[in-house]
């Protein structure tokens, strides 16, 4: 029983979530950091407005700097009543003429640049232990017995940026935490939807009879037709499968019912002999018979077998001339023994093809040994020539076995590539399965198989396979 590894729905959503919670954090961080900005710019327009104020009150009285702050100035700055205010007034040689002396002697350069653009210059400090913001504005004094450049530095403490800034993200985190929750309940129930159409597969297949093979009829998505098709073709390979077992039961019932029955018959005439002849004669008969069943029986199961083994080939990078030349070897002292010539012509060299080396092996055996049962004369030379050519610019390589009997009529050449369709003309036994189980192969590698009557004598049965680029 297969196990479960976790709900897909689930996986969706835990892996949703997780995005949704990192997007949830970077946005957060970006919101935090748009909330610290925005704060800044709001309060440093405050803050320069009660600098400029301010600093527009500076005046030189009978060559004395004079300067008070204005309430105006701490008016503006009132918004954050939990704010403190510092202020410096400095001249150019960093001397503090009057305020909080806080400043460092030497001012920055980045301040210098900024007040050439005309521009004020904001920066962070720590007074007492708390954190400030300052801006320090320019005034050149060119009056009548004084001219120098002071500087005005106002500094307001950060409690109400803070707590605006606090409070935008707050907002901000409310919002992102509202869109992650929806986008979970989005998530959970979008991924319901969308597998439902697993589930009718599901119901389908559930409903199904043991013996019912048909191709599945659930309309799908495009993203599950994949999956639908491959269910298909498993149950047509199934289907194929099962009815070409039902035909072969059935087939190798009717031709084993006869010699079985012949079987019985001798062993009961045997029985009611007397004479020890006649014993012996249908003793020989029983044998002849049992042998020629025992031969039959072994044959099916090979076909059986070899059928089955053409929907599972395993192919290999194999060179086809060394694989017949192995074989031929195997098959030599068979043909010596029956006074049959047994020789091979090469011309493709050391052509590679893709394929299984059992099922190259089987299907050259059934052709030899074919032409050794079938295709000899009675009288004269016997010989089997097996050959190997490129043909059709060298994409294919044809693997020919060719007998000289007088060949087969016309009509008998489709039959006998038929399960146990032979079409001897003489009255040799056989199966009738060789050719069936050589052409069962040779289709299962995307091969074809050709038979034909040679031109001068003798039955050619010849055997097509892509090349191939591979190596061994």
């Amino acid at each position: 029983m297969l196990s479960s590894k976790g709900s897909l729905r689930t996986r969706l959503f835990l892996l949703f979530g997780l995005v949704l919670l990192i997007g949830g954090t970077v946005l957060l961080f970006a919101a935090n950091t748009l909330a610290q900005r925005s704060a800044d710019q709001l309060y440093d327009k405050l803050l320069e407005s009660a600098a400029l104020t301010a600093v527009d009150n500076l005046s030189v009285i009978e060559q004395q700097l004079h300067f008070d702050l204005p309430y105006a100035s701490l008016a503006t700055l009132a918004l954050s009543e939990d704010d403190r205010v510092l202020y410096s007034l400095i001249d150019s040689h960093a001397q503090v003429l009057t305020g909080y002396d806080f400043v460092q002697p030497e001012l920055p350069e980045q301040m210098k640049q900024q007040h050439q653009q005309g521009l004020p210059y904001f920066f962070n400090h720590r007074y007492q232990g708390e954190l400030f913001r300052f801006v320090v504005l320019e005034r050149r004094l060119l009056e009548l017995g004084m001219q120098d450049t002071i500087y005005l530095q106002m500094g307001q403490s950060r409690l109400a940026r803070d707590q605006l800034a606090a409070d935008l993200t707050f907002k901000a985190t409310l919002g992102v935490g509202g869109l992650i929750i929806l986008g979970w309940l989005f998530v959970w129930l979008t991924a319901g939807w969308s597998l439902r159409p697993l589930l009718k597969i599901e119901q389908e297949l559930t409903t199904k009879q043991p013996t019912d093979l048909t191709a599945l009829s659930t309309q799908v998505p495009t993203e599950a037709a994949h999956l639908v098709e491959a269910i298909n073709k498993f149950m047509g390979r199934l289907q194929r499968n099962q009815d070409r077992n039902h035909a072969f039961i059935a087939e190798a019932a009717h031709q084993l019912r006869t010699p079985l029955a012949s079987l019985q018959a001798q062993a009961e005439l045997a029985t009611e002999e007397q004479d020890i002849a006649s014993i012996q004669n249908r003793t020989r008969r029983i044998l002849r018979n049992a042998r020629e069943t025992n031969t039959r029986i072994s044959q099916l199961l090979n076909y059986a077998t070899l059928a089955h083994r053409a929907d599972v080939l395993l192919p290999e990078p194999i060179v086809l001339s060394e694989a017949v030349s192995q074989i031929l070897v195997d098959l030599a002292p068979i043909a010596l023994t029956q006074e049959v010539e047994l020789s091979f012509d090469n011309h493709i060299d050391d052509t590679c093809i893709t394929a299984d080396p059992e099922a190259i092996k089987e299907i050259l055996r059934n052709l030899v040994d074919n032409a050794l049962k079938y295709g000899q004369p009675a009288t004269g030379p016997a010989s089997i020539n097996v050959s190997l050519e490129l043909v059709l610019d060298n994409a294919w390589v044809r693997l020919q076995v060719q007998d000289t009997r007088r060949g087969l009529p016309p009509e008998l050449l489709s039959q006998v590539t038929q399960r146990f369709g032979r079409g001897e003309l003489n009255q040799q036994s056989g199966s009738g399965l060789g050719l069936a189980i050589v052409e069962q192969l040779v289709h299962g590698m995307q091969g074809r198989l050709e038979l034909a009557n040679a031109s001068d004598a003798g039955l050619s049965a010849r055997v097509f396979l892509k090349t191939s680029l591979c190596k061994p």
